[in-house]
């Protein structure tokens, strides 16, 4: 900004300098310039001339904030408007630094006239189509994207875009990491020829059912339902505070309405806007899952399309979180073809050739998400609160216990048969907070008898209160003497019944040697070697693409397994890999007696693992089990997330996990680099 030239202007009029001295006219400009988009609206945005006389509404609003007269006011405009307009449009660093400076012009002023009044807010908006907010959101352009509706100009022949028109503003409440929770107003504007209806995140044709998204460049605020936004600077906030300490939705929320507040802001807030000023869990999940979607789309330099007409935000998101779960199956992660100095070994032989030598470990961890109560199905609930899916529903009429057949009786989820129902009178008091109580007491008092050669019972200073409800047992199973929690002495139990939902047993992970995640899938029923198998050909699915060196605590097994299987595809397909237990497991949890285990997966069969100078392992083969107490710590957050959610959400984390590796990998100068895909995924000529 020319300073020189404001003040040379300033003094021209001895009233205008007399009531704006250079510094309020510094900020007069700001101000202005933030308003800018406003201004420019509805005008057809081929005229390049500016306004000449402001809204009304936004000429109060200079009034007060300048403390000018009407006359005054008007002549500032009129003078100063030509300097204001020549001015280049702020950079989003520098409308945001902007924005910080005068926030409190807005809040003191900018409703006054009955913005945020919600008794007047309807005729304000019939009289004055222009609204002034702390953010005033709208479409990035005010012109028709589509080729087909420009307009010809009689004048010359040309044609130029078609103005949008019809604007349409309400009220709304911004969240942003700044401020915390500020009023504004979001506007749409209209293409009369095309039908199209464009809003700040999309446009929608009028007979269209889907909403299609601007590209991510032009996305600063996400809008999570119709009357609340969101800074994408907060979005990524919020998503960096999982990702790093394991912080819910819920904790996120609680911290911005009780610590990220700007207080100063909160006092000058309006009393009574028309929408909340807290943010609450389902802003900050629908943030979380439609930032990372653009975020994708934006990777990818994809189109991102989503029902319009949708009864909730969840399910618009569904089929693209959906979509994009897809894409990350198998080698879908974009760190997939990681390599770094501490995960490959690149030397040169004594033949001169360069060879690589690639570590991978493989290992699961127990999270859990609901899902079908029948082993190993991987169709999804149709919700959470389900035991069956849709396949499998005319189950939930069978008697709960395992091996019986018969149907339940209403009111029941076991059949008529007294030692069944009696299965079932136990798992429901076992659920009772008291009931578990009692129990450990119990187990507490006779241990304690038994050790004294007392049968007294410990008196307790209050009655038990067998009502009292604790907390859910959904995934626990009982037989005829109680929980079932492992295998007795006396061999298998005759009677087990389930009466709650079945969980997903375990995430497994192949994490290159450094940290990096290379892959995930979910195993429903068991981390059977077979699955660990079928994991292992989805994620690698060239021979190209397998890595030198897969660390497994079962890799015995899985080798057994390998050896004597029928199908040669299946027999050689890891001819190339070198498959041994990991250093700790075969140390301390694999028998010496073990002479499979011994032969085939010993590290020490590959001498290259071993760093001959110093003795060390060239890898680390726990790099999963690292990851793994990581992993675990998301447990809670996704127990009750629906199984689509769930996929979306732990392949996010690890994408942005593995960003995170990849950076701290090159600031101790390892090297990361990315093999290229098209080497990897070169299928083998035999």
């Amino acid at each position: 900004m020319d300073i020189l030239k404001l003040a040379s202007i300033l003094k021209q009029y001895e009233d205008i300098h007399a009531a704006l001295p250079l510094d309020a006219g510094l900020r007069y400009v700001d101000v202005a310039r933030l308003l800018r988009p406003v201004l420019q609206r509805p005008p057809a945005s081929y005229r390049l001339s500016v306004p000449e006389r402001l809204p009304l509404r936004v000429h109060e609003f200079f009034k007060q904030c300048f403390v000018l007269s009407d006359d005054v006011g008007k002549l500032v405009w009129d003078v100063m408007k030509e300097f204001i307009w020549a001015l280049p449009s702020y950079t989003p660093s520098e409308e945001l630094a902007c924005r910080t400076r005068h926030i409190q012009l807005f809040l003191e002023h900018g409703f006054t006239h009955g913005i945020g009044n919600l008794s007047n807010y309807n005729s304000l908006c019939r009289m004055i189509d222009i609204h002034t907010g702390v953010y005033n959101l709208g479409p990035p352009r005010h012109h028709c994207i589509d080729p087909g509706c420009c307009e010809s100009l009689e004048a010359d022949g040309q044609s130029r875009q078609r103005d949008l028109k019809e604007p349409v503003s309400h009220p709304i409440t911004v969240f942003t990491k700044e401020f915390g929770a500020v009023p504004g107003y979001t506007t749409s504007l209209y293409c009369r020829k095309c039908l199209t209806r464009y809003y700040p995140n999309y446009f929608v044709h009028h007979n269209a059912t889907k909403r299609t998204y601007y590209p991510r460049k032009d996305i600063h605020f996400i809008q999570l339902s119709q009357h609340f936004y969101m800074s994408d600077e907060l979005c990524e906030l919020f998503t960096m505070m999982m990702v790093t300490s394991w912080t819910s939705a819920t904790h996120c929320a609680t911290v911005y309405n009780t610590g990220l507040q700007n207080q100063s802001v909160r006092a000058a807030l309006p009393p009574s806007w028309p929408t909340s000023l807290e943010l609450d869990v389902d802003d900050v999940w629908n943030a979380f899952f439609l930032y990372a979607l653009i975020e994708d789309h934006g990777d990818s330099s994809t189109v991102l399309e989503l029902v319009h007409n949708a009864s909730s935000q969840a399910l618009r998101l569904q089929p693209a979180l959906q979509d994009r779960n897809r894409k990350m199956a198998g080698p879908g992660q974009e760190a997939w073809n990681h390599a770094c100095d501490l995960c490959c070994w690149v030397f040169t032989d004594e033949m001169g050739i360069t060879r690589s030598v690639r570590s991978a470990v493989t290992d699961g961890v127990a999270i859990g998400c609901p899902c079908c109560s029948v082993q190993d199905c991987s169709e999804p609930l149709p919700t959470v609160k389900h035991r069956f899916c849709n396949f499998h529903r005319h189950l939930s009429t069978t008697c709960a216990v395992t091996t019986c057949e018969r149907q339940v009786e209403g009111g029941f989820k076991t059949c008529s048969l007294d030692i069944h129902r009696s299965i079932e009178t136990y798992s429901e008091s076992h659920g009772k907070a008291m009931f578990q109580l009692k129990h450990r007491l119990e187990k507490l008092s006779t241990a304690r008898n038994k050790k004294h050669g007392s049968q007294r019972p410990i008196q307790l200073p209050l009655p038990l209160d067998n009502d009292s409800v604790g907390d859910s047992h959904d995934f626990s199973e009982y037989d005829a003497n109680g929980v079932c929690d492992g295998k007795p002495e006396a061999g298998n139990r005759l009677v087990r019944a389930r009466f709650g939902r079945r969980r997903t047993h375990n995430e497994e992970l192949c994490v290159a040697s450094c940290g990096v995640i290379l892959g995930r899938v979910t195993m429903f029923g068991s981390e059977a070697p077979n699955g660990v198998r079928a994991f292992w050909m989805k994620l690698f699915p060239t021979k190209a693409s397998i890595p030198t060196v897969m660390w497994h605590d079962n890799n015995c097994r899985i080798v057994a397994m390998i050896k004597n299987d029928d199908d040669p595809f299946l027999r050689h397909y890891f001819d190339g890999c070198a498959l041994p237990v990991d250093v700790f497991h075969f140390m301390n949890k694999h028998k010496e007696t073990d002479t499979a285990c011994g032969e085939n997966c010993n590290p020490l069969i590959w001498g290259d693992l071993l760093v001959t100078e110093d003795k060390q392992w060239r890898f680390n083969s726990s790099a999963a089990e690292q990851t793994n107490a990581w992993m675990g710590g998301y447990q809670a957050m996704v127990r009750e997330m629906s199984f689509d959610r769930y996929e979306f959400f732990l392949d996010e984390i690890i994408k942005r996990r593995n960003r995170i590796t990849i950076s701290e990998l090159r600031r101790k100068l390892k090297s990361p680099y990315s093999i290229p895909r098209e080497e990897l995924m070169q299928t083998d000529p035999s």
